[in-house]
């Protein structure tokens, strides 16, 4: 009878989980396609060795801190767990523990001290010294038993033969190596060259790693001379090549980086005369160029030639203000002919205009005259003072009264008063 694939996978998970060296195992390898926890917070990358590659995952239940510390791309780990045989997916490995091997442990205590030194800023670009174009003196701090002294020495001499070069001996790898290198320094230090050169030959990532101590780092940094690292043959990033004030990829790298300047200031020094002598021609020229100016500025400036360029505007100006003159007079004539000519007329004009007027006002004065009221037979009453009468109020018996009529006034005197 043939297996349902889930009855086959079942089966797998239950011999998986009776089998005593499959439900709990330990697996070491490299971490490959790690893309960082899901939407769940779960864990998933493959895990390699030479020849073979297995899936992993692990609960966000189980990934504390530290774990995620722990895992990255390319990190050499050893996870504990068991194997599943899941229906969609397949078999994987289900860990709930992870730990570093040797040289995961070391790269990751590196990137700690990486994180901690760049927080202090020795990597910032503010604190690297000028490394001066034109070095006499260079303080080479290397091995006296590796290859690096003797290529330093060829090449920096084969650009400038009087370049000194004083070696301070340090061991490059193994135990001590780290002290020795900075007594090195220090003592380099204390010497004043131009520049140092802490360099070496190639090597693996084990015999570098002395270039990693943070003591080494630190005296790299506190050091008040110019530094130049140059660690193997290729840039491998170790904690000095970045705190340095320069780096090179290659001891030979780093004489010709020192000392290139020499081979374009021999030529320029084969040529100073010449440029010279151009230069100062050069400047005598401008500085006649600038006489000549200043001489020109000067005699045109001069109380004598500034008061002939006066009396030549003076002139000018008295030209100018007699025709002007003239020109205006005979405009005012004209203008005055005419207005001789149109004034009559404006006069004529103007007059009949006021006399409108005045026979307009004359008749609204006559309908506002008292005088014409009277000769329509109304009359004025006013007492002995003059005042105008117009109520029974004012007046009492015995009062003398003017009455005006047209054609003259009538004295009277009241007898008595009536309402009505």
């Amino acid at each position: 009878m043939a297996y349902k694939v889930s009855e086959l996978v079942q089966n797998l998970n239950k011999a998986i989980s009776l089998s005593n060296k499959l439900s709990k195992v330990e697996i070491e390898g490299e971490i490959v396609g790690y893309k960082g926890p899901n939407k769940s917070g779960h864990i998933y990358f493959d895990l390699k060795d030479d020849t073979s590659v297995i899936k992993c995952m692990m609960f966000s239940s189980k990934c504390t801190l530290e774990y995620r510390k722990i895992i990255r791309d390319g990190a050499q780990v050893v996870l504990s767990g068991s194997l599943n045989y899941h229906l969609k997916f397949g078999l994987s490995f289900v860990f709930d523990k992870i730990a570093d091997t040797g040289e995961g442990a070391r790269l990751r205590a590196l990137m700690e001290l990486r994180a901690e030194l760049e927080e202090l800023g020795m990597f910032d670009e503010m604190y690297k010294k000028p490394i001066p174009a034109f070095p006499r003196t260079i303080g080479l701090i290397t091995s006296h038993t590796g290859a690096a002294i003797g290529d330093v020495v060829t090449n920096a001499k084969k650009n400038y033969p009087y370049v000194q070069i004083v070696v301070a001996h340090a061991k490059m790898e193994g135990d001590g190596a780290a002290e020795s290198i900075v007594d090195a320094i220090r003592l380099m230090d204390a010497y004043e060259p131009d520049v140092i050169l802490l360099t070496r030959g190639g090597g693996s990532t084990d015999s570098l790693w002395t270039f990693n101590e943070r003591i080494v780092a630190q005296a790299v940094f506190d050091c008040t001379t110019p530094i130049v690292a140059a660690i193997g043959h290729d840039r491998d990033s170790t904690l000095v090549e970045d705190i340095a004030d320069h780096y090179e990829s290659t001891p030979t790298g780093a004489a010709f980086f020192l000392t290139e300047n020499y081979i374009t200031l021999l030529p320029y020094l084969q040529n100073a005369p010449d440029e010279l002598t151009e230069l100062m021609n050069r400047h005598i020229r401008n500085a006649r160029q600038e006489l000549k100016r200043y001489s020109d500025g000067l005699k045109y400036n001069s109380p004598g030639n500034r008061l002939e360029r006066r009396k030549k505007d003076l002139e000018k100006y008295r030209l100018t203000l007699n025709t002007s003159m003239k020109a205006k007079v005979s405009e005012a004539g004209q203008k005055l002919d005419k207005i001789k000519l149109t004034l009559p007329g404006l006069m004529d004009s103007s007059l009949k205009k006021a006399k409108g007027k005045r026979d307009v006002y004359i008749g609204k004065l006559d309908g506002l005259s008292p005088i014409g009221r009277l000769n329509s037979g109304f009359s004025y009453i006013s007492d002995k003072d003059g005042r105008n009468i117009k109520s029974i109020d004012t007046v009492k018996e015995g009062d003398e009264l003017t009455i005006r009529v047209t054609d003259g006034e009538i004295i009277s005197m009241v007898s008595g008063t009536k309402k009505i």
